[in-house]
Formats: structure tokens, sequence, C-alpha cells
């Protein structure tokens, strides 16, 4: 398996492409690629304690009722995806705002290291109680620099 079109991610999930994934223009549908990057990065802030094992919001590991909501998601499509094929998906933080965590993610072939997808995340910190937006915890920017080998709020 080569990843080193991923190597600077310190989260890859693997996973096959499945026929039943292939739309009528006889590739993966687009939408498929926010699934892959919503499983990174949820084994990301799985990794971090943002979220239990499962990425339920009821593992939730923060106080106060705190977790963490997506507020946008984009991607840009490099090639297509066609079966078969093994991908792994990517995550890594790439900022860490007052109240918001910037994820940057990548599909790849697992076998060949293909760049197939790139794109990006936003997380904010809630108080799903009165649905306000709270500073990332001192714990989680300590957790995330950990995870990422460098300070959270510098740039990857």
């Amino acid at each position: 398996m080569s990843n080193a079109s991923l190597k600077d991610f310190p989260v890859v999930v693997p996973f096959p492409v499945h026929w039943s994934e292939m739309d009528a223009f006889g590739h993966v549908n687009n939408a498929r690629t926010f699934t892959w990057f919503e499983s990174a990065r949820i084994a990301y802030m799985a990794r971090i304690g943002l979220v239990g094992p499962s990425g339920a919001g009821a593992d939730t590991t923060m106080a106060d009722g705190v977790g963490p909501i997506l507020a946008n998601t984009h991607a840009d499509y490099l090639r297509p995806v066609v079966f078969p094929v093994n991908l792994v998906a990517g995550a890594r933080v790439t900022r860490v705002g007052n109240s918001s965590i910037t994820f940057e993610h990548a599909v790849a072939g697992a076998d060949d290291g293909v760049l197939y997808t790139r794109g990006g995340s936003i997380i904010v910190t809630l108080r799903y109680a009165t649905h306000e937006k709270v500073p990332v915890p001192p714990a989680l920017r300590a957790a995330i620099e950990k995870l990422e080998g460098r300070t959270a709020g510098d740039q990857a």
C-alpha cells in the first residue's frame, strides 16, 4: 500500500469502492466524497477525544454539553473514481481558531497513491443547549498539537 500522497496526514482511513457506489456515468457519484471525508474526520476526532470511537454525539467527551458541528465543507475533484479500486482518505488539521477547527481532506488510491480528491471542512465547537459557539478548549488544542506534531495555531 502506497500512502505517499497522504504522508503528512496523521489519520488515514482505508476503504474499498463498492460497485453500488457507481452512478449512471460509470464513476463514483461525487456525493460519496463527503462520506469519505466524514469517515476520516470522525476517526481524527476520535483520536483527539472530541468524540467517542463510534463518532456518536452521546459519546462526546467534552464537558458542559460542548461538541463539534460541521459548519462548512468543500471538495475539489481531480479525477474520477471508478470501480474497482481501494482508497484511503486522510484528515489533518490546518488551523485552530478561537471556536473553529479547519481540516484538510484528501482521497487517494491505496495501492498507487494517485490523488483523486482534495477538500476541507470547518468544525465549530458549539454549546448544544444554547446553540452558541464557544472557544476550542485548551485540552482539545493540546490533543491536536500532539497528534499533528506542531502548534495548533500554525498553518500546515
